[in-house]
């Protein structure tokens, strides 16, 4: 009854416009469908608002934006932290455009100077913009990856990071009570003094900060490079960089250069995703490159496909991640790499570790995202040392300080570098990660996700998950279990010893168990959604070996998690 009550309030209500009425209308009689629009307020969380397009009160529109945007407002003046203005930048979505005007336009309302992007903009560059402009706060309006019928709204804190739980549960409870009546809007609000304009003296020096990260390397001209943006905010910037480092040949996938927010060539525009290179791929056929480079599009995430001998190659997050660390960390003098600290989140690969000790470096893990190797990223000189890299397995990379979260138009930079690099001496970038394996030994991963269609089965899987924390695994895929470690409970337990150790990190739903020969398998439930997501790491001296453990342990853990929910 409350969404119904929602939904006739909303058509009664004289601050909602006509069109968004009319879209509400249509929707008489279709319980189910009023009831999804409005059965609550999309919830801001850590990760800010995200959800579908669409007139309603649980949808993306001008109204929701414009509330969570006087919570922040509202937010920013209880903490005193008003004056330094908002950042705001937006991608290639529909509607983020609008999105972005309507936030802006709130802010001025109340008082607080903006920085608005006139057109798309990576999210990596809203990071330095705040912190170029010493802003308080920024915006940025995005779904990342999502399929197109997603919007979404992050918000960064006055050091370019997104909001940690503390943060977001400020706005969040300043938003618990507003209604459409408190929000402030100015209606001429791009004539007003308040708002700025964003013009190229920002990117210029984004630029020149990422060319001085990026080690010099010779003859980049060489590399053959084809850039796709899939249909996102790098295609201008990437390109860009590249050339501004010295790369001449540069191509890119026409169909997908121009930001759309329909992504019509793509149906999940994600680096993560295999078929996101499928017209890469098809101009490979009529014309030569030696990497293919594709960012989300945000351009917060970086993946790419090797020319190995003829076939392309796609590497994972993590074979990436590992030759960045290593590329970067060979470049230090030896002073600043026992200095140095490599950060990455618990479900990425311990092979950085390896990598890391060789150089005298050190790894640091923190909890899944990226606002934690930010965080993370400004704590580290008060121990004299410095953040020199931070990855985590799902295509994100940052290297240097300028930025506070992962930036796909650096990591662009950075492996066509490394690609250069070994194309001087020989080698591909799938020949340097076999070099890696064979001295570090083999690291191969995989990731199952679960999803529970009914809400008995989500009910089942969280007394599954509960009975796997009351009662260790002692062995999974013929392999002896030697650690398990709850992050929920921050305990670490040693089975040889039963000896307990505290987890030093935030508290997170997600248990971890790591056998005798070191693999590590991480099960993470989704805290919003009927889902959750196995990680999977195996090493072995031969990648034979690893391939079949790999393999072993998986089908291990599927009859553990069917039988665990049939139970």
């Amino acid at each position: 009854m409350e969404a119904t009550k929602r939904y006739e309030a909303w058509l009664q209500d004289p601050l909602i416009d006509e069109n968004t009425k009319a879209e509400l209308q249509a929707l008489a009689g279709k319980q189910d469908e009023i009831e999804d629009r409005f059965f609550k307020w999309l919830e801001f969380g850590t990760g800010g608002l995200r959800g579908r397009l669409g007139a309603g009160s649980n949808r993306m529109n001008i109204y929701t934006v414009r509330l969570v945007t006087q919570a922040l407002a509202n937010h920013l003046k209880a903490q005193g932290k008003a004056d330094g203005g908002v950042a705001i930048a937006h991608d290639s979505r529909r509607m983020s455009k609008e999105f972005t005007e309507a936030a802006a336009s709130v802010l001025v309302a109340n008082g607080v100077k903006v920085y608005v992007f006139p057109d798309v903009a990576p999210t990596p560059l809203l990071s330095y913009a705040v912190r170029f402009y010493r802003a308080s706060a920024g915006i940025v309006i995005t779904a990342s990856h999502n399929p197109p019928e997603y919007n979404g709204y992050k918000v960064y804190n006055e050091r370019g990071n997104q909001m940690l739980t503390d943060e977001a549960m400020g706005i969040s409870s300043q938003m618990a009570d507003l209604g459409l009546d408190n929000v402030s809007v100015d209606e001429n609000a791009k004539e007003n003094p308040l708002w700025t304009w964003l013009g190229e003296e920002v990117l210029q020096a984004y630029y020149q900060e990422l060319l001085e990260i990026a080690p010099k390397i010779d003859n980049p001209e060489n590399l053959r490079i084809l850039y796709t943006p899939l249909h996102g905010t790098g295609g201008r910037y990437v390109p860009e960089i590249l050339q501004k480092a010295g790369f001449t040949q540069v191509s890119a996938v026409p169909e997908q250069l121009e930001p759309d927010g329909n992504f019509p060539t793509v149906s999940y525009p994600n680096p993560e995703d295999p078929e996101a290179f499928e017209l890469a791929f098809a101009q490979a056929k009529t014309e030569a490159y030696d990497l293919i480079i594709a960012t989300d599009p945000d351009a917060d995430r970086m993946g790419v496909a090797v020319d190995q001998h003829g076939k392309w190659v796609i590497l994972n997050g993590n074979q990436v991640g590992v030759l960045l660390a290593d590329f970067l960390l060979a470049h230090l003098e030896p002073e600043q790499a026992a200095r140095s600290v490599v950060v990455k989140t618990i479900v990425t690969t311990e092979m950085a570790q390896g990598i890391a000790v060789k150089y005298g470096a050190e790894v640091r893990d923190t909890l899944t995202g990226f606002k934690y190797i930010g965080t993370l990223m400004d704590e580290l000189p008060a121990e004299d040392r410095e953040f020199i890299f931070g990855f985590e397995e799902s295509y994100g990379y940052l290297a240097g300080t300028a930025v506070r979260d992962k930036d796909a138009v650096l990591a662009s930079l950075l492996i066509a570098q490394v690609a250069a690099y070994y194309q001087a001496q020989k080698l591909t970038l799938v020949d340097r990660l076999g070099e890696l394996f064979a001295e570090h030994g083999y690291y191969l991963q995989d990731l199952v996700s679960y999803t529970f269609a009914t809400s008995l089965e989500a009910e089942r899987s969280r007394q599954f998950i509960g009975e796997l924390e009351q009662k260790p695994i002692a062995s999974i895929g013929g392999e002896k279990v030697v650690e398990v470690l709850n992050y929920g409970t921050s305990c670490r337990l040693d089975l040889r010893t039963h000896k307990e150790t505290p987890i030093l990190l935030p508290k997170e739903g997600v248990l971890q168990w790591i056998t005798e020969k070191g693999s590590k398998i991480t099960l993470r439930p989704s805290g919003t959604e009927p889902k959750m997501k196995l990680y999977l790491e195996v090493q072995a001296p031969e990648g034979e070996e690893a391939e079949k453990r790999l393999l072993k342990i998986k089908e291990a853990f599927n009859e553990l998690v069917r039988s665990g929910l049939e139970a």
